[in-house]
């Protein structure tokens, strides 16, 4: 029972992230508005092509730095004009989305199927104590 305990509480701190930035996406596609951030810095890493970017003063006070993947085409633009087209939520900076942002919950799979061999092999030794997984 510990163990199955255990296994869940990793599990939910494994997805967390992955559902928050779901929350974010749902909250940026219902609430968000268009504006033209500043491009900082845009550089291309193995096909992923990664631009970092400040909101306007208008829509964070603090200046903070965002980066994200996007898109070939986002990324060609950005460097061009220095701009990028952002959706986010008035008055919550931390709530943008770049339109051309490319995500990807590969990480959050890897780990379930990791986790989910590991209970799987945990399950077996339960049931089978003192033997190993080949017949």
């Amino acid at each position: 029972m510990r163990a199955a305990v255990v296994f869940l509480v990793v599990l939910f701190l494994v997805n967390l992230p992955v559902a928050h930035e779901k929350w974010i996406d749902h909250r940026v596609a219902g609430h968000g508005h268009h504006v033209a951030a500043i491009v900082l810095g845009a550089d291309e890493l193995h096909g992923h092509y990664l631009v970092s970017y400040r909101l306007p003063r208008s829509e964070d006070k603090h200046g903070t730095r965002f980066s994200a993947s996007v898109d070939e085409s986002t990324y060609e633009l950005a460097r061009e004009t220095h701009r990028l087209d952002v959706l986010a939520v008035s008055g919550k900076p931390d709530q943008n989305r770049p339109v051309g942002m490319e995500s990807s919950s590969l990480f959050t799979v890897i780990a379930d199927a990791v986790l989910l061999l590991i209970a799987l092999g945990a399950w077996y030794r339960r049931r089978h104590p003192g033997r190993l997984l080949a017949p």
